[in-house]
């Protein structure tokens, strides 16, 4: 059985290679890539909370974002998806981050080789994420099914459903991730 193939087995610390794609930090002109190639659920979503274009939506997240991602073809080097973590909230008292928001937008050409190499690391990348706070959160549309269902199996803890929320005044779903220490 071949051995999959991890972020565990980075080449290096700003580039992760797997079978047919690569993750490595993002690019200036990655938003306006992958922007018109977004996954209907996930333009829809953007559209929902903002009222703005899928590329404006991707700048936005990168701009607001402390580490940005973005997950690149390995032949043609086309992004596929982005994500990313930006503080939230930070400590009245130290001023260091303990709330970030975690975000994760993505074309259909992402699942087209990738699903289970996808599966197999989204659970390592969160925990990667969640080292530089205590909680991670967001909001999703609760049309965004799949996103949901993905959510929940990584172990995010749905808490609150928010009703007219954001630019189309549309139902959002409240999830988050609590970092376990083992101190």
């Amino acid at each position: 059985m071949k051995q999959p193939i991890t972020a565990d087995t980075a080449k290096s610390k700003e580039e992760w290679v797997y079978p047919y794609a690569k993750i490595s930090r993002s690019r200036k002109g990655d938003p306006a890539i992958l922007g018109p190639n977004l996954r209907k659920a996930d333009a829809d979503e953007v559209y929902a909370v903002a009222g703005i274009s899928p590329k404006d939506g991707l700048q936005y997240s990168m701009e607001a974002s402390t580490k940005c991602y973005t997950i690149s073809d390995l032949e043609t080097d086309e992004p596929l998806a982005m994500f990313g973590t930006g503080p939230s909230h930070v400590a009245k008292d130290t001023g260091e981050p303990v709330m970030g928001g975690i975000w994760f937008l993505g074309s259909d050409k992402m699942f087209e080789k990738n699903r289970i190499s996808f599966l197999r690391n989204s659970k390592f990348w969160v925990q990667k994420l969640l080292r530089d706070y205590t909680i991670l959160h967001n909001l999703v549309d609760a049309r965004n099914v799949i996103h949901i269902r993905w959510l929940k199996w990584m172990g995010f803890t749905f808490i609150a459903d928010v009703p007219e929320f954001g630019f189309e005044k549309r139902l959002f779903k409240q999830f988050y991730m609590r970092r376990e220490d083992n101190d």
